[in-house]
């Protein structure tokens, strides 16, 4: 079987949807959703398109208006092979943020330094919100341009927009936070502080997990590791 990455099943699920140019397809993916949830696919465009074609997963037709353009379309090879990946449960949600590993060692900074990284990300986070909703107000004026897949489609623009506004939230608290420091090296008042911060997420974080207790079927790596004894990571 040829080699099948999450990001060449992401573009040979948008052959499934139509017929594309490489221009179209990527302008396709800059403006959905799949730009939020698997940026990486972009980059890879033009060079996985070549190979899903290589391989039988794709074919390659003459535009119509215009023969020097190439069009993609799946294959029935390429359905199959498809089918299987989205039948392999998928993997969570993976937070990465470079703002966030600044905020993690701002030590190395100042505290003005560290509130414009809490300001960048909540203003990066809004811009993103204030973009889909445009795009939004686009589907409810025009429709969908897919509107067999809006029932599902809707689903992980919805998971998007909770995740974005949960930064812009985030970034409220913590800069509410860290202007009440009066520096960043912290004192026993602030360590203590912290540990109250930690119980209450432990505390939340627990109470959620009770309920949604794991499924029967549930596989070992998926349930709730027993708590450890050992001292915590430093950060």
């Amino acid at each position: 079987m040829a080699k099948r990455s999450s990001s060449s099943m992401a573009i040979l699920a948008l052959l499934g949807i139509d017929r594309w140019t490489p221009y179209e397809l990527v302008q396709h993916m800059k403006r959905s959703t799949i730009h939020y949830i698997w940026p990486r696919a972009e980059s890879k465009m033009y060079e996985e398109l070549k190979r899903l074609a290589s391989v039988g997963y794709a074919r390659t037709t003459a535009d119509r208006n215009d023969p020097r353009r190439t069009r993609y379309a799946i294959t029935p090879a390429g359905r199959r092979v498809l089918s299987r990946w989205v039948a392999e449960p998928g993997s969570g949600v993976f937070f990465e943020s470079e703002g966030a590993l600044k905020v993690l060692f701002a030590e190395n900074g100042t505290k003005q330094q560290l509130l414009a990284t809490i300001e960048s990300m909540q203003a990066q986070a809004l811009a993103v919100l204030d973009r889909r909703a445009r795009v939004s107000d686009e589907v409810l004026r025009d429709g969908p341009p897919y509107p067999d897949r809006i029932h599902q489609s809707v689903l992980i623009f919805d998971l998007v927009d909770r995740l974005t506004s949960a930064v812009v939230e985030w970034a409220d608290f913590a800069a509410a936070r860290v202007g009440n420091w009066s520096s960043l090296a912290p004192d026993r008042a602030t360590r203590a502080d912290a540990i109250r911060l930690i119980a209450d997420i432990r505390d939340q974080a627990a109470a959620l997990v009770a309920s949604h207790p794991p499924t029967a079927d549930a596989a070992p790596q998926d349930r709730p590791a027993p708590r450890q004894t050992r001292r915590a990571p430093a950060v």
